[in-house]
């Protein structure tokens, strides 16, 4: 919604086009986002008990048409059935998810209505997650979905992060209002490689994969791996009952020191706390920008609505199965490294 025209009830200014604004998540009053942050509170928080609701007294300027391939369309008129683009079918044939205005199936080409060839002529409809009218918070101040991040709206954003939107939002708000990429990720800075891939940043997760595993495989020098085998032995030995429990750790806290204090050892760990240490630190940085680019790119290629935010969620979102491959693909190439090094070196 438009606030031009409109007063701010701190100042008592008029909303200009331009002008940073504000609402409140209880009754909707909007205000200039610093009157917001001075008075520490909506200016018509003593009507809230009452069920107060603001409403604009301004004339609102009719909003302009939209041509397919571009933003969202405009709000139902008055008597229809809203329809925001998040109803979906479900194809009978090949199970793939259609904007629910398509006759046919945009995977395989079936009827996904009055199809006579299949149990279920009639495909249940879904909602998808509606995130366009939810208000975020960023600290005491609230964030409305028709604000903007970069050329999107926070609502169309946040249905493209899906899963903690309440988490990234009022960061990447933040980030775009500041004009730092500084903002810090603990997923990221614990799980490194595997956050993105679960977060579908492919390329920043597979750059990240092959440098650990280079480190990995260059720092398996036959010392190291001598050393980690004569740990690995002792263990063993201890639960099979071999050695005594107090000659194991003796046996153990030595053995150990010698591995750790090894150079290539201390060069695994530190480099690879380092690559950590700046996947916390810019990782909501890419992931805006991943954020920002494609849902630009879907509103732009888009024929309609429901395409659009059908599209949204599939592009968005996380994957699990993703991360655990990366998992996998990791740890698989770790070995090989470690191995070619180790016939390299020995």
């Amino acid at each position: 919604m438009r606030y031009t025209g409109e007063t701010c009830p701190v100042c008592n200014q008029v909303f200009q086009e331009d002008d940073d604004v504000v609402v409140c998540p209880d009754c909707g009053t909007p205000h200039h986002r610093k009157c917001y942050l001075q008075n520490k509170h909506c200016a018509n928080e003593a009507l809230h008990p009452s069920g107060y609701v603001w409403a604009p007294t301004a004339v609102q300027p009719p909003e302009a048409p939209v041509q397919p391939g571009n933003a969202a369309p405009n709000a139902p008129a008055f008597g229809q059935q809203p329809d925001d683009g998040h109803r979906i079918v479900f194809c009978p044939n090949c199970g793939a998810q259609n904007p629910a205005e398509e006759p046919t199936c945009l995977n395989c080409g079936t009827r996904l209505y009055n199809n006579p060839q299949f149990r279920s002529p009639y495909p249940p409809q879904v909602q998808l997650p509606d995130m366009t009218h939810r208000v975020f918070q960023a600290g005491p101040v609230p964030i409305s979905p028709e604000e903007k991040i970069g050329e999107n709206t926070v609502g169309d954003t946040a249905e493209f992060v899906q899963s903690s939107a309440a988490r990234y939002i009022p960061k990447f708000y933040t980030m775009e209002k500041s004009g730092k990429k500084v903002s810090w990720n603990w997923a990221a800075f614990l799980f490194g490689p595997y956050w993105f891939f679960y977060r579908k940043l492919y390329t920043v997760g597979a750059v990240l994969l092959v440098l650990l595993a280079l480190v990995s495989g260059l720092t398996s020098t036959p010392r190291a791996m001598e050393k980690t085998e004569a740990l690995n032995t002792m263990m063993e030995q201890f639960y099979a009952g071999e050695i005594s429990s107090e000659a194991a750790l003796t046996s153990y806290e030595q053995a150990y020191k010698d591995l750790v204090t090894l150079p290539e050892t201390v060069a695994y760990f530190g480099i690879s706390f380092a690559l950590h240490l700046l996947s916390g630190l810019f990782a909501n940085y890419f992931y805006l920008q991943k954020a920002k680019k494609e849902v630009k790119t879907l509103r732009e290629t888009c024929a309609t609505q429901e395409e659009y935010r059908l599209k949204l969620f599939r592009r968005g979102g996380v994957s699990v199965l993703l991360c655990l491959l990366s998992v996998g693909i990791y740890y698989a190439a770790t070995m090989l490294a470690g191995l070619a090094i180790f016939n390299l070196l020995s």
